[in-house]
């Protein structure tokens, strides 16, 4: 993406258009066919969601056996794979900073042609405080949601929809990143949504959830603090200079206070035990790294603390990180997961989410497309059109673009039926399917296929009456063009 201006500043003009015009299509993609629209403004990002459809190249599997054509004496491949276009439903979403708001809801105004709605859902504290902006932009009546609602809506949605959305970091593991396997049993768990401040709230089911504690020091203390530390604006810089950063030159360590005698304490000499402490005593300039480093480890450490005591007070063992503070960085994630194990003694389960920053986004869309039951289908990633990680699922496209402090995507491909899971397997939880390329591979392609085919009336037979979708199970295989998403097989049911 280009380089963005300055934030923050007087100025509009240059700065803004720099920023916004990116190319459009690179940032609000498929924008002429929007149809409804939810955003979520907190205190320093705003999260746009919007519907549209899409054009898009499915391969598909036609077997000449079953339409009787005799292939032995055609001498011809029982199988015939045909490529056509289909139109699909794709939600969209668009993260950028609260600076660019009102450039960004002006190119949206300007690119608007066919929507069909009239009203925009929208949550979070800027949903109050821009409301006559986004009126007067979009020409949209602004809806109201509740902020906790939506929050705990779009992380039980992205929980259940989105493949590794979860997964937990040890730096020192191979690999570092851990992914979980969706489990159709989510319930209970301690979301702890770190914004510009900490909210925490404890769920119990779909609709039983509670708000249980907060604290105001979070992502917008250690961007405000940071700026008066080192001089420094921007989120990403701050993140860029804490990675180059020691900490050790800015904190007293345990060591410094014990000497030798912290092992007879049972203590690291390399535990921290006062962030800052040396800068106080120290008769020397402190680098921009270094204090950097000291106050995302000041704030990471105070967040696995408290995110742990509400764990173990509440009897949760999986607390989940939303947010756009974490981002995918390394060090935020080592320090939250060390202060959670340190402090529960290894029982609670620190877990981060891919897409953290859009839970509240996406509990607003979907208030605002109840009449659209998201159960009703299936959800899947475009890999090719969304942001990632630093480092990344290994099943994720190499092209992903990359996640930024200033613009951030997410897309999601409707499925026109739901999946479940296959009523005979032993621990859905723990199974993990196949992803086979057979286009280029035509021997694969023929033996797994007629291996589908032919156990498909076996294998709804025993899934039993009670099985979801037995009734009217099937096999269905199909390709979706584009970078990303590989010709794949899979069992629906």
């Amino acid at each position: 993406m280009a380089e963005c201006g300055a934030s923050g500043s007087g100025s509009s003009g240059d700065s803004l258009d720099k920023s916004i015009t990116l190319p459009p299509d690179e940032i609000f993609r498929n924008l002429e066919n929007a149809k409804r629209f939810a955003i979520d403004i907190g205190g320093s990002l705003t999260k746009l969601a919007y519907y549209s459809t899409v054009q898009h190249k499915v391969a598909r599997v036609r077997s000449f056996e079953s339409s009787g054509r005799d292939t032995e004496q055609d001498h011809e491949p029982p199988y015939e794979i045909s490529v056509q276009e289909e139109v699909t439903a794709r939600l969209h979403f668009v993260k950028f900073e609260n600076t660019y708001i009102e450039a960004c809801l002006d190119f949206i105004k300007d690119h608007l042609v066919n929507t069909e709605t009239k009203v925009i859902q929208a949550t979070g504290g800027g949903a109050y405080k821009f409301k006559d902006l986004i009126e007067e932009k979009l020409r949209l009546k602004v809806d109201k949601e509740d902020v906790m609602t939506c929050l705990i809506k779009g992380c039980n949605f992205v929980l259940r929809n989105i493949p590794h959305e979860a997964f937990a970091y040890q730096k020192d593991s191979d690999p570092e990143f851990r992914f979980q396997t969706n489990h159709p049993d989510i319930f209970p768990y301690l979301l702890v949504n770190i914004g510009s401040g900490v909210s925490i709230v404890k769920v119990e089911t779909e609709d039983r959830f509670e708000w249980v504690g907060g604290s105001s020091i979070g992502g917008g203390t250690f961007w405000g603090l940071g700026a008066l530390l080192t001089k420094t604006k921007k989120f990403d810089e701050l993140l860029h200079l804490a990675s180059k950063g020691q900490h050790t030159s800015v904190d007293m360590l345990v060591q410094d206070v014990y000497g030798g005698a912290h092992q007879t304490l049972g203590l690291s000499g390399d535990l921290i035990a006062s962030s800052f402490g040396k800068s106080a005593a120290a008769d020397k300039e402190f680098s921009k790294e270094d204090m950097a480093k000291s106050l995302l480890h000041m704030i990471s450490n105070d967040i696995g603390q408290l995110a742990c005591l509400y764990a173990k007070l509440h009897c949760l063992d999986r607390v989940y990180f939303g947010g756009f503070f974490i981002r995918g960085h390394p060090v935020t994630m080592r320090t939250i997961t060390y202060s959670i194990n340190f402090f529960s003694k290894g029982e609670v389960q620190a877990l981060f989410l891919r897409h953290e920053g859009y839970l509240g986004a996406i509990g607003a869309f979907l208030k605002g497309a109840e009449q659209d039951n998201p159960n009703q289908y299936s959800w899947g990633e475009n890999y090719a059109g969304s942001s990632g990680l630093m480092s990344s699922s290994p099943e994720l496209c190499p092209t992903q673009r990359v996640r930024s402090g200033t613009f951030d995507l997410l897309e999601m491909d409707r499925l026109e039926r739901p999946l479940a899971n296959l009523p005979l397997l032993l621990d859905p939880s723990s199974y993990v399917p196949d992803t086979v390329d057979l286009t280029d591979d035509a021997l694969a392609r023929k033996y797994w296929l007629t291996c589908f085919e032919e156990a498909l009336d076996g294998v709804r037979a025993r899934g039993g009456p009670g099985a979801p979708g037995v009734e009217t199970g099937g096999s269905e295989f199909v390709g979706v063009g584009g970078p990303g998403r590989p010709w794949s097989k899979r069992q629906v049911w």
